[in-house]
């Protein structure tokens, strides 16, 4: 196959924090000799003078049982982005494409030297092409629609470079090397997020056949000699094969021990190559191989087969893609697991696991994976339960149909007639890479971004770094209502940052009062740990459980006559507390987020100052993969939430007050993207744009005034409670 799954969230995310489908050329029989570049002449002709793969080896054909292997691949990593709980570790189909494509490619290159002695670099990479690009550049116009027409605005910047990374196959590279932003988990996933894999095979498309060219090369020319120095070759690459497939597994398990984010472990191509490399031992092993197996053998490799089968589905339905134990080793077991399955199908192909995957329709649905892998992320991604009215099977019924449709169409419009050269470009050299020049401009087109296009992951990120060394808006030098500059602090997490720095602290300024930040991202009240976001486990940073500590120090640095605290984000997640895992609405955990807001208030008034708590606004209704609604963007664990506040404030009435921000941006608790014509919240259905802090700032900001220099004096006099 040629790509993978799209990784679990770190969010992302991700993955949080994610299958390809054609495992590797098709072609069958021994290649004609031929004369190239890179490989040299013809000359010396043919010195294998017995059958090509020897008496031991059984011609290595078509095989039904390979497709039905790629259709259970696909499959599962199709299942795994459908979101179904049974298959938590479907992503893990690709380590089964990975294989393959390392077997059939080593076989067909060692094959062709031992017919040849050259392999025809030239050659093996344009059929590599004529495969795999028709598909994939069809799919780029259906992303380019996708980045036009269903796109938040603020998402297309970023899906340009992925688009760009994608043709250039280094899409592997971008999304681990790219720093994932803290705030990606609340974007919607790169439709392109599942070539990564599809890079890593190409990489391996280039660098490994240079590789064992350079393995199998030698100068003899007497067919003794030529056979002594092969057999020394394939036992050089296949120790290369071993040794680089356990060097990868090594280099993975040192990220960890480094503490290495995991994207770079599950995208490098360094880190993933162990299952290319086993499969390409096999292939070595097989044509190395100077005695037949004998019948009992067979019959051993048999039952090897059947339980490496089983313990591949059993990997599947058991292993969480984000198992620590995959990127300490596990991706190599997973690898060696398949490594049997497959030598006991080539091997034995009327054993009971060959049997089992030739059956209908595995073979039919192996034969158009590659297709099915690479619409099946966009499609779903865009056939949603907010756009069809579906849920539960029927949508993914509804995915998979079209999926499908689209994958068949493909298949026999574009990608088999281009294959077969049914369908021909005149002067290829020309019209060749003048298609692929206007399908990459027909995406940059597509993806040009708005400027007037809201926030997006990137901004927000760029935003938390200048948040840290910005100073506030310079307050006007005679505040409107007379007195000296008041001064304030914004705590919370990063609804408070994007509140803090929006039009709500120039309109502040305009009447005297300066703002300062004091939030923390992805630090709420609650230090429970793990919380669940978008359906993945996510850790708070470290520095979230000691807030009260920043707090103190923010507001002993500043001195504030009013402290705003903006939190909820975090609080209405399931999260895991006594060893439990609850949510709001749980008496004990209310309980507990209670005694964290009196903690909160008291930290916050130490000093003297007012404390304001901002009712958390409504966030919008996000989709999990299988159409249901992620519980923490339920109005009613907000509404939750903001019942907490109230009696929280109720507790401290003497230095609280509740002033309500989800009256102000949520209008009858109902979250709104735009009120009366103006963008209110950010392209994520979080966060507060400019537009929402200014709407906000001309309600609050002249309560706070009011509350912190009545009317009746003209200095910052005794705080009176102002309604909410």
């Amino acid at each position: 196959m040629e790509t993978g799954p799209v990784r679990p969230s770190l969010r992302k995310s991700g993955p949080r924090k994610a299958a390809p489908t054609d495992s590797g050329p098709r072609e069958t029989g021994v290649p004609r000799p031929s004369s190239s570049p890179e490989t040299g002449p013809t000359d010396t002709g043919p010195m294998e003078t017995g059958p090509l793969t020897a008496p031991v080896l059984a011609p290595l054909g078509h095989s039904p049982a390979l497709d039905g292997l790629r259709a259970l691949a696909v499959m599962s990593v199709m299942a795994y982005h459908a979101g179904l709980s049974w298959m938590p570790g479907g992503l893990l189909g690709v380590d089964a494409f990975f294989v393959l494509s390392g077997f059939l490619i080593t076989g067909l290159l060692v094959t062709e030297y031992r017919a040849t002695r050259r392999i025809d670099l030239r050659s093996f990479w344009i059929r590599r092409t004529r495969r795999l690009m028709p598909a994939l550049l069809t799919m780029m116009l259906g992303v380019a629609a996708y980045a036009r027409w269903v796109a938040a605005p603020s998402e297309v910047a970023t899906l340009r470079m992925d688009a760009l990374a994608t043709l250039g196959y280094v899409a592997n590279w971008r999304f681990a090397l790219s720093d994932q932003s803290y705030f990606d988990h609340l974007s919607t996933p790169s439709p392109l997020l599942h070539t990564w894999s599809l890079a890593v095979e190409e990489q391996f498309y280039v660098l490994w056949p240079l590789c064992v060219y350079l393995l199998m090369w030698q100068t003899g020319r007497t067919v003794t000699r030529w056979r002594n120095q092969r057999r020394r070759a394939q036992t050089l690459i296949l120790t290369v094969a071993v040794l680089g497939a356990e060097a990868s597994a090594l280099l993975g398990l040192l990220l960890v021990l480094l503490d290495s984010d995991e994207s770079r472990i599950y995208y490098g191509t360094d880190t993933r190559a162990q299952a290319l490399l086993a499969g390409a031992a096999l292939a070595v092993w097989r044509i190395q191989r100077r005695t037949p197996l004998t019948a009992r053998t067979k019959k051993g490799l048999a039952v090897v087969g059947c339980l490496a089968g089983l313990a591949m589905l059993a990997i599947w339905a058991t292993v969480d893609g984000e198992s620590r134990v995959l990127y300490t080793g596990g991706f190599l077991g997973v690898a060696v697991v398949v490594m049997l399955l497959i030598a006991s199908i080539i091997e034995v192909p009327t054993g009971p696991a060959a049997k089992v995957l030739s059956c209908a329709p595995l073979p039919a649905i192996g034969r158009v994976s590659y297709g099915l892998y690479l619409w099946h992320w966009p499609v779903f991604l865009t056939v949603t339960a907010g756009r069809t009215g579906l849920s539960g099977p029927a949508l993914l019924a509804a995915r998979v149909a079209v999926t499908a449709a689209i994958t068949i169409a493909s298949f026999h419009l574009v990608e088999n007639p281009i294959r077969r050269g049914k369908i021909r470009f005149p002067r290829p050299r020309l019209t060749v890479p003048a298609s692929i020049g206007a399908v990459v401009a027909v995406v940059m087109v597509a993806t040009i971004a708005d400027p007037a296009a809201g926030r997006g992951a990137a901004d927000l990120e760029r935003l938390a770094q200048q948040a840290a060394v910005a100073a506030p808006p310079t307050p006007r030098a005679e505040p409107a209502s007379g007195g000296r500059t008041l001064r304030a602090i914004m705590a919370g997490d990063s609804l408070a940052l994007t509140l803090g720095f929006s039009q709500f602290t120039v309109t502040a300024a305009d009447q005297g009062m300066e703002v300062r930040d004091a939030s923390e991202l992805g630090c709420g009240v609650s230090r429970a740990q793990p919380r669940y976001l978008m359906g993945e486990r996510d850790y708070p940073q470290a520095s979230c459980v000691n807030w009260p500590n920043r707090l103190r120090q923010k507001v002993d640095e500043v001195h504030p006559d009013v402290a705003l605290l903006l939190v909820g984000r975090w609080e209405v997640t399931d999260q895991v507390y006594n060893g439990r895992r609850t949510h709001i609405g749980d008496p004990a955990f209310d309980a507990y987020l209670g005694r964290e807001l009196d903690l909160a208030i008291t930290t916050l008034s130490a000093g003297g100052a007012r404390v304001v708590l901002l009712t958390t606004p409504m966030f919008r209704k996000d989709e999990a993969a299988d159409g249901s609604i992620y519980p923490e963007t339920r109005p009613d664990r907000v509404i939750a939430f903001n019942a907490l506040l109230r009696q929280a404030a109720a507790r401290h009435s003497a230095v609280t007050t509740v002033i309500d921000l989800a009256a102000i941006l949520s209008p009858d608790n109902q979250y709104r993207d735009e009120i009366d014509g103006v963008q209110v919240r950010d392209d994520d259905g979080v966060h507060i744009s400019n537009g929402g802090g200014a709407r906000a700032g001309d309600v609050i900001v002249p309560q706070l005034v009011r509350m912190l220099r009545p009317a009746t004096t003209g200095g910052a006099g005794t705080p009176s409670p102002v309604p909410e």
